[in-house]
């Protein structure tokens, strides 16, 4: 997995009128980071890397429950096969204040909220 070079990049969350039950998302983020994922290498494990590698523990102890966020093994399913047949998808979510996007074009965004800066 191989981080990339960053050009200033915005996206929200999704449209602003859906509505949303739990803690309220941001609806401003900023690209912080992007990583190419591996031919054959798992994008939930690349995943999990990319995200310990941005939120960069102080005691450099790192822990991330990605089921918890997301279930790996339909993502892994997800992205594998829609790169397979040749379709562009795109999958959303937030660990923590981070929105990560995984894409069929085996590349992962991470987001942080523009407020975060």
């Amino acid at each position: 997995m191989q981080s990339e070079p960053m050009a200033t990049e915005t996206t929200n969350w999704f449209s602003t009128d859906t509505e949303c039950t739990g803690p309220s998302l941001p609806t401003q983020y900023t690209l912080t980071a992007s990583y190419s994922i591996e031919p054959d290498y798992p994008p939930a494990l690349a995943v999990v890397e990319a995200v310990v590698d941005v939120t960069e523990p102080a005691d450099g102890q790192a822990s991330l429950e990605l089921y918890e966020h997301v279930d790996p093994d339909a993502l892994n399913d997800i992205i594998s096969e829609s790169s397979n047949k040749r379709s562009n998808v795109e999958v959303r979510f937030a660990i923590e204040t981070y929105l990560v996007v995984v894409r069929s074009t085996d590349h992962i965004l991470i987001y942080e909220p523009l407020d975060a800066h």
